[in-house]
């Protein structure tokens, strides 16, 4: 069989961002979405899971983006002189404290699980999890609240060998101009078997992410190709089964 996830990045970025995703549920592939904790709409997620029943919510660990949920004097490192995660990431989790990288993710995976709404994964805002100092911790993490994750090329190996239940196949590259509609039917037609999850990041563009996000555009884009009728149809005539990482339990 093939099982598909197509998973909408950043919920709880903005109104915008939260009403894309559940329009790419309800009219369209989407049925999986991972939380930013640390973003002013994540509260909205118990409210959306009674609206949108079969879609899964999981935890999209952030270190870049926002302020952390630990006090910034608990993570000094993490964060620049204004208490917001520094922007250059990977300098920045090169340099910073393993044990503040600990806290603040368990911060963030509580922060979700006090939602009120079944967890059902967890993966990273710009892959942050593929760093060694953060992928220790992301795996140890996964295996204390007993979380499946996304699994990236860089680091499967390392996440199946650590007992972690993972999707078969990421698909990364519904992104930027990789977002066509072309693209994504080219993509379907090539599913493997197992589960794949494709990553996407659909939205309504409004103001507030056009201000704070430099991927806005193409989020209207994404949810448009995500919701059109042919992409929706391929995906019946193929038999793929539209799945969310509650798939593993």
């Amino acid at each position: 069989m093939k099982y598909l996830i197509v998973n909408g990045d950043d919920f709880g970025l903005t109104k915008g961002v939260n009403k894309g995703i559940v329009e790419s549920y309800k009219n369209g592939i989407l049925r999986s979405t991972s939380i930013m904790c640390n973003m002013p709409y994540a509260h909205e997620a118990a409210e959306i899971k009674e609206l949108c029943p079969n879609l899964g919510f999981g935890i999209h660990i952030t270190l870049d983006a926002g302020k952390p949920l630990s006090s910034p004097e608990k993570v000094p490192t993490l964060v620049d002189e204004r208490g917001y995660f520094k922007k250059d990431y990977r300098q920045a989790l090169n340099d910073a404290d393993v044990d503040e990288i600990r806290l603040e993710m368990e911060e963030q995976i509580k922060k979700a699980l006090s939602l009120g709404i079944p967890i059902t994964h967890m993966d990273s805002h710009h892959g942050v999890q593929t760093h060694p100092k953060v992928l220790k911790v992301f795996i140890d993490l996964a295996l204390k609240y007993g979380l499946p994750v996304r699994s990236t090329p860089l680091d499967k190996r390392i996440i199946v060998e650590a007992g972690v239940k993972t999707i078969d196949n990421f698909v990364y590259t519904f992104y930027d101009k990789g977002a066509t509609k072309e693209n994504l039917l080219f993509i379907l037609e090539k599913l493997e078997n197992g589960i794949t999850e494709i990553m996407s990041h659909p939205a309504y563009v409004d103001d507030e992410l056009m201000k704070i996000s430099s991927y806005n555009v193409k989020r209207g884009i994404e949810r448009e190709i995500l919701t059109n009728p042919d992409v929706i149809q391929f995906v019946k005539e193929r038999n793929i089964m539209l799945v969310n990482y509650s798939i593993f339990k």
